[in-house]
């Protein structure tokens, strides 16, 4: 089993106008995750079924819902104000 190790540093300064920013940059990102959310619920359930009939992953399907949870996290770390590094608005799939 692989650990995941996460490393944040803090800032003591913040930017006012970041916020307003991050907040309209937010809300095409939301949209383009709710749009992969709904395909990495087909993929997964797909994922699902090749695993239970042929007993092993499928390595496309687990790369796209790997590529997915990456997207979903990075967004979520810049809208809850834990990094400043601004996501892409589409992923690189």
């Amino acid at each position: 089993m692989k650990t995941v190790k996460y490393d944040v540093t803090y800032a003591e300064k913040a930017d006012r106008m970041e916020l307003i920013i991050r907040f309209f940059w937010m809300i095409p990102t939301v949209i383009v995750a709710g749009v992969l959310s709904f395909i990495g619920t087909i993929a997964w359930g797909l994922q699902f079924l090749h695993v239970l009939v042929f007993a092993k992953k499928h390595k496309a399907l687990y790369e796209w819902t790997l590529k997915y949870m990456a997207y979903v996290t990075e967004a979520n770390t810049y809208l809850l104000l834990l990094t400043d590094e601004r996501n892409p608005i589409m992923p690189e799939i």
